[in-house]
């Protein structure tokens, strides 16, 4: 039997050897060159940290030439996603922080608390979403319709509203994706 591959893992692999070969290039092209003007970093090292800021800024949408134009919103999100590796991994390695800079600003401390409400809200959406699914599950064994009561009941709830709104329609049209979710077979 012949084992089925990942098409999005192997492009990923075949990405990240286009990048280790495009930085393996850069230093033996200019590496010398970078060496004999006095940097104390490997030539390796000193690309791939280009690499790093060249794609942090095109994800942020500023441009790399000039830094200009960036999202700062999306600038946060990685740097509080690589602030969370860093703190992941000195917990794992037992080691007290490494780094004590600045104390944390009042709005990187909300932001802080905003990102553990927000995972908490991800995690008990997802438990929910996993429960029902069981559940329906185990009841479409009994009621093969149960979908269809389902749906009629947001189909009542909407013919109930005495002035339907552009609002009232996309809070239909929603219940009825998110029941979708809910309804949906598993594969």
């Amino acid at each position: 039997m012949q084992k089925k591959t990942d098409p999005i893992l192997e492009a990923d692999k075949l990405l990240m050897a286009a990048v280790d070969e495009a930085i393996d290039n850069a230093a033996r092209t200019a590496g010398p060159e970078l060496q004999a003007g006095g940097s104390r970093v490997s030539p390796r090292d000193y690309f791939a940290d280009g690499v790093l800021r060249h794609l942090f800024l095109r994800l942020c949408g500023a441009d790399p030439t000039t830094y200009k134009g960036g999202d700062p919103e999306t600038a946060w999100k990685i740097l509080y996603a690589g602030r969370g590796v860093a703190r992941h991994w000195e917990r794992e390695s037992g080691k007290p922080p490494a780094w004590r800079g600045k104390k944390d600003r009042r709005e990187d401390i909300e932001k802080d608390r905003s990102e553990r409400q927000q995972l908490a809200l991800s995690a008990q959406n997802f438990a929910i979403t996993t429960a029902i699914r069981a559940l329906l599950d185990h009841a479409r064994a009994s009621d093969p319709e149960i979908t269809d009561r389902l749906e009629a009941v947001i189909d009542a709830r909407h013919a109930r509203l005495e002035s339907k709104s552009d609002t009232d329609h996309e809070f239909t049209e929603r219940a009825k994706t998110y029941l979708s979710l809910l309804t949906r077979r598993p594969d």
